[in-house]
C-alpha cells in the first residue's frame, strides 16, 4: 500500500497524468464508463472511478461540487510546495 503522507519531494518521478471519472448511475444503464476504462487502459494511464450516490439531482450535484472543490483545493495546496 502506498504511504499517502510520505514526503514526495524526493520521488524520482514527477507528476503523472491520471484520469478521474466522476459518474452517476443512469436509469437506462447506458454509460460511457466502459469506453473510458478501455481508452485509459490502452494508453496506460491510471484511472480512478468515483460513482456518485443515487438520489435527487440536487443532492448528486452538491456531492459532485463538494468533491470537485476539495480536489481543487488539495491540488492547489500541493502545487505550492
Amino acid at each position: 500500500m502506498d504511504d499517502f503522507f510520505r514526503d514526495r519531494v524526493e520521488d524520482a518521478s514527477g507528476p503523472r497524468p491520471r484520469v478521474v471519472l466522476l459518474r452517476t448511475r443512469t436509469a437506462d444503464g447506458l454509460t460511457a464508463a466502459p469506453a473510458v476504462r478501455e481508452l485509459a487502459h490502452a494508453h496506460r494511464v491510471p484511472l480512478t472511478e468515483l460513482a456518485l450516490p443515487e438520489g435527487q439531482d440536487l443532492d448528486v450535484l452538491a456531492e459532485l461540487l463538494a468533491l470537485t472543490e476539495y480536489t481543487a483545493a488539495y491540488l492547489s495546496l500541493a502545487g505550492q510546495g
